[in-house]
């Protein structure tokens, strides 16, 4: 076993971190290019196979607040080894699965072990790492983090098209193999913060459970069923009872599931917001490009998932120096100007058209990359440097929810965004079809004329052509539109970005623990 008074153990510690939290990472987005496939094989619909996801979020979400419980009463050891054996077992059930149903079961299973990584891992950094080297370590970290999501959607795509969908599942066995073993190896039989900490909250885990299970499904779910469907409504009225719930249960019981001083901390209420928006922006971000790439510029998914790689890249280059850079002169400024490079990356796609080359969309994830790398690590340390160490199971926990209830807001709000801007433009369209009618007419005339008489002769026979000129002219307005709306949308992620920056500039540059 690697002793803790070893000169390189909190290095060592932070790559077997950095490890299994890049395989919970990868495999949230691995999954998503095999739900075709996924279809096919069990003969689902689009609504049925979206709880493979949605499952999973709702579960991640659930479970990993009553980790700093188990932190408290178990040490840091055993919970997060346990973490890991929970994630590989179910990885390879996923993959086995015989049915969709079981599938969606062993993706629960999976979901719970990778709710236990994220906060473990966190706090085991911040337990190794002094608070004055805490950000260059969450720069390296966030490497891991940011680089899966960037290298899923690519060998997602080639195990689902030229090995098996299920191999998206077994890909995380050997990782976690890995990590378990290292795991044992490397930490130590730590003594619990509390091993006679009393009865668990279990109140406060039902009502939470309830109100992060509906909050999620209505966001997952709202685009599905409409926004104003009784289901929707329902799910988003039960959340906000079941959370006042969880407040007054938290405020009153013995042992909270959550200690709710945390949010006394100026320094951490500010880095919650800043993530939970750059959530909101950065998901939803990387939920519009695929879909624009893909279906705009026609291009599979493979090739959309390298065109993505360049941020990974630009992540991985400039994330240890932000760290660096946090450590000294504070978390504010790296914040600030991390998400005003994103933000301008998002208004530089306000103006995409089918003449949006692969330059510019490799060009734009390069500066989306560099101002991703700055956030990263500033915000993380900012969270963690800003409580006591009693608190730190908390923060650890929190700060991922954040970042989980901001993605799923973000994809939600500009799927609904997409589509209103599309309906917008097509009205847009098709009134300036309506008075310009004489134009209208000159391209239907052009395509059954002169366009029909350089076609091929089987193309002309019958009535191929006057019959399909009016849709062939739609559909140029359709695309049209969808172009017009994609660059909208990214100019509305682009301004949420700003807001984010606003918030930033608030947090003080205040390094150590304490309130």
């Amino acid at each position: 076993m690697v002793e803790k008074t070893h000169k390189n153990y909190k290095w060592i510690v932070l790559a077997l971190v950095v490890v299994s939290s890049f395989m919970a990472i990868l495999d949230v987005n691995i999954v998503t290019v095999g739900l075709p496939k996924m279809m096919s094989h069990f003969g689902i619909n689009v609504t049925d196979v979206e709880w493979v996801m949605i499952a999973y979020t709702i579960a991640y979400s659930i479970v990993i607040l009553p980790m700093a419980y188990f932190r408290r009463k178990f040490g840091i050891r055993y919970p997060f080894i346990a973490s890991i054996l929970i994630f590989v077992v179910a990885s390879a059930l996923c993959g086995l699965a015989p049915t969709f149903t079981y599938l969606v079961i062993f993706r629960i299973l999976q979901a719970i072990g990778g709710a236990g990584l994220t906060p473990t891992g966190l706090t085991l950094l911040a337990e190794v790492f002094p608070p004055d080297e805490r950000g260059e370590a969450m720069g390296i970290w966030s490497i891991g983090a940011m680089v899966a999501p960037a290298v899923g959607p690519t060998l997602g795509g080639y195990l689902v098209d030229y090995v098996d969908w299920r191999w998206i599942f077994y890909v995380n066995v050997p990782i976690g193999i890995i990590s378990i073993l290292g795991s044992f190896a490397i930490l130590p039989h730590d003594i619990p913060v509390n091993k006679y900490l009393k009865k668990f909250d279990i109140l406060g885990f039902l009502f939470m459970s309830v109100a992060m299970g509906s909050l999620l499904y209505a966001l997952n779910e709202g685009q599905t069923f409409g926004w104003r469907a009784p289901i929707i409504i329902q799910s988003e009225v039960v959340s906000g009872f079941s959370f006042v719930f969880f407040i007054i249960n938290e405020l009153f019981v013995e042992t909270p599931l959550l200690n709710l001083n945390i949010f006394k901390n100026y320094n951490f209420v500010i880095a919650f917001i800043v993530n939970m928006i750059r959530a909101v922006g950065l998901f939803g971000a990387m939920f519009l490009l695929p879909l624009f790439i893909e279906n705009v510029l026609n291009y599979n998914a493979m090739n959309a998932g390298i065109l993505m790689a360049p941020t990974a890249v630009a992540v991985a280059f400039v994330s240890p120096f932000s760290g660096k850079i946090s450590d000294r002169i504070g978390p504010k400024y790296p914040l600030f100007i991390g998400l005003l490079i994103v933000a301008a990356s998002m208004f530089m796609f306000d103006d995409l058209s089918l003449n949006t080359s692969v330059y510019d969309v490799v060009i734009n994830q390069l500066i989306r990359g560099v101002g991703i790398g700055l956030l990263n690590a500033p915000v993380m340390s900012a969270a963690l440097n800003s409580v006591k160490t009693d608190l730190l199971p908390e923060a650890s926990g929190l700060i991922p929810v954040s970042l989980q209830v901001g993605a799923s807001f973000g994809i939600a709000f500009i799927g609904n965004e997409l589509a209103v801007r599309q309906v917008y433009h097509l009205n847009q369209y098709a009134g300036g079809i309506k008075y310009n009618f004489y134009t209208y007419r000159n391209v239907i005339n052009f395509i059954n004329g002169e366009l029909a008489s350089r076609a091929p002769s089987y193309l002309r026979q019958g009535t191929v052509f006057p019959s399909h000129s009016l849709g062939f002219f739609d559909e140029i307005v359709q695309m049209f539109a969808a172009t017009a709306s994609f660059g909208d949308s990214f100019a509305v992620l682009g301004y949420i970005t700003l807001v984010g920056a606003a918030v930033a500039f608030f947090i003080k540059n205040k390094r150590h623990g304490k309130n």
